[in-house]
């Protein structure tokens, strides 16, 4: 579909990359200059200072890497993207505690003996737990307000009212669902689908007088879309049209039910 064109890339934007190793050249001067865990004594400051870039640089590439895929394995199990922090700081500090062991090794040989693997890794996971942690928060926040910022009429251009003596792009009438994708809303019709930058419920505004409800945080399914309900355990999915299946959320299902969406699952 022409329509998906406009899905940003899973691993992140240029400029997103550029931002992010910009700053990991800033903090890894800082680092540096400051010496922590006993690399104040190696050397001199130069010596320091490649040290911590070379390192906080190639950290910021493998955690921005895990970060994305992480969050959008997240997105995938109806979680929310913090969902998948603590897997991402554990699986990155052992894939990066080695190598930079390595490096360092190469710098000061003298590591070896100073600082035990143990402490080594716990070193590697005292830094790199802020800064994921720091950078997801960030990141959400600028999200936020870029989703307050744009939440006026015309950034939908199909699904925004238009003057009374304008014709409409799209008929809202053909849209099937609506599902978040990290910080965007995939607005799924009949014709196609397309990204929109959030949040959710400023998209649903627009869909009144659209059968539909809101099923799980992260989707809005329109009645007309379900082909119907899938159990798994306790858990419900509603199959639609298009072969995808919408989560339900438990603190959803009363509230399908009573809309009569759920009367053919058995209990």
């Amino acid at each position: 579909m022409s329509a998906d064109a406009s899905k940003p890339p899973l691993l992140g934007t240029a400029r997103e990359w550029t931002i992010d190793l910009s700053v990991a050249v800033v903090i890894g001067i800082l680092l540096g200059l400051m010496g922590p865990f006993g690399s104040f004594f190696n050397d001199g400051p130069a010596v320091r200072v490649a040290y911590w870039v070379c390192s906080v640089a190639f950290g910021m590439v493998l955690f921005g890497t895990l970060t994305r895929l992480g969050a959008a394995a997240a997105r995938r199990l109806g979680l929310p993207d913090w969902a998948a922090l603590a897997p991402v700081i554990l699986a990155g500090t052992v894939l990066l505690g080695g190598p930079l062991r390595l490096f360092a090794i190469a710098f000061w040989p003298g590591v070896i003996e100073a600082v035990p693997v143990a402490a080594w890794f716990g070193q590697c996971l005292a830094i790199s737990t802020p800064l994921v942690v720091g950078a997801y928060f960030l990141r959400a926040r600028q999200a936020g307000q870029a989703g307050q910022t744009s939440a006026r009429p015309a950034v939908i251009p199909s699904l925004a009212p238009t003057p009374s003596d304008a014709t409409p792009s799209v008929d809202t009438s053909n849209v099937l669902y609506l599902r978040m994708e990290d910080h965007y809303v995939r607005i799924r019709t009949e014709q196609g689908s397309r990204l929109e930058m959030g949040p959710l419920a400023r998209v649903i505004a627009m869909l009144a007088g659209i059968e539909g409800l809101q099923t799980h945080r992260s989707w809005w399914v329109a009645r007309r879309a379900i082909a119907g309900v899938v159990r798994d355990g306790r858990n419900l999915r509603l199959r639609l049209v298009d072969g995808e299946t919408a989560p339900v959320s438990r603190a959803s299902v009363a509230k399908l039910r009573a809309a009569g969406w759920l009367a053919d699952d058995a209990e």
